[in-house]
């Protein structure tokens, strides 16, 4: 089933302005790098913000199949599975269509079989099954983000 949302996908217009602006907010860069995905790489930046991480980037992995280009702004948002296969059905029965097919991705932030989703109402989203996690988890701890803290009751 599905954790919980993991990050949100930005496509930002000039990346080192957008590193530089998240910097000068105090949000952490965890990861800047580049990942092939078929025959193109793609340069991905991971900020930490608050209890979310954000990916930042100038394209996007699944772009060039929607046959338009995305706006600036949010692009897709990330959710956690700990079933992928059915939540992929779940994905699937409730109407949503592949972008591109489930693939096993290996980069800085780990090791994860993904998958891209178009909704019928056309936002994009990626379901993510998590073979060896890279980053630090975020926890918010009585409205503080401290993995020194035990987290707050909800």
């Amino acid at each position: 089933m599905l954790k919980g949302l993991w990050t949100v996908g930005l496509k930002v217009k000039n990346l080192e302005e957008e590193i530089k602006f998240h910097r000068q907010l105090g949000n952490e860069i965890v990861l800047d790098e580049e990942i092939p995905v078929e025959r193109d790489v793609y340069r991905v930046v991971l900020v930490r913000m608050g209890d979310k991480y954000l990916h930042l980037a100038e394209k996007t992995v699944y772009e060039k199949f929607l046959g338009n280009p995305l706006p600036y702004g949010m692009v897709h948002l990330v959710y956690i599975s700990d079933d992928f296969d059915r939540d992929i059905q779940m994905f699937e029965g409730a109407g949503a269509t592949h972008i591109i097919p489930p693939l096993d991705v290996s980069a800085g932030f780990g090791e994860r079989r993904v998958a891209f989703l178009l909704t019928p109402n056309g936002w994009v989203c990626e379901v993510a099954k998590i073979y060896r996690h890279a980053v630090p988890e975020v926890v918010v701890m009585s409205g503080v983000v401290d993995g020194s803290q035990k987290p707050s009751p909800t």
